[in-house]
């Protein structure tokens, strides 16, 4: 694992481990700032008692918080995700990437933010902080 020098490191670090769910909500508690137990009661869970995400609730909760987000864009390598973006990669999982700084961060690891990444993106969505244009 191979650490970003800390001025270019924009968000908090948050694992799920030792979960195996949530991490869509790791990943926005880390973009947004906002608590886990704040962002997971913004999606209607049901029955469910996992935390298992999908696009569709990720997108909701983000707008609902007044993030801007781009179409949903396919990636096929790290290259091609740009700007700072929430990825689903290979294995059903979601990473947050700031692609302008090359900093991957990973709530299925237990530390972080890393400069490398193992995972295979599959596609994106680009997101743009209401406050700031991030």
């Amino acid at each position: 694992m191979t650490h970003p020098a800390a001025d270019g490191v924009r968000f908090q670090f948050v694992t799920q481990c030792p979960r195996d769910d949530g991490c869509g909500v790791f990943v926005l508690q880390m973009l947004t700032g906002k608590p886990y137990d704040q962002i997971a009661g913004m999606i209607d869970w049901g029955a469910q008692t996992n935390h298992y995400t999908t696009w569709t609730e990720l997108r909701g909760v983000l707008t609902e918080l007044g993030w801007q987000t781009g179409g949903l864009r396919k990636a096929e390598s790290w290259g091609d995700v740009c700007g700072v973006a929430v990825v689903h990669v290979e294995g059903d999982h979601f990473i947050l990437y700031d692609a302008d700084n090359g900093i991957f961060y990973d709530p299925g690891q237990p530390d972080g933010p890393d400069l490398h990444s193992r995972l295979v993106p599959l596609n994106y969505l680009a997101v743009q902080s209401p406050e700031n244009g991030v």
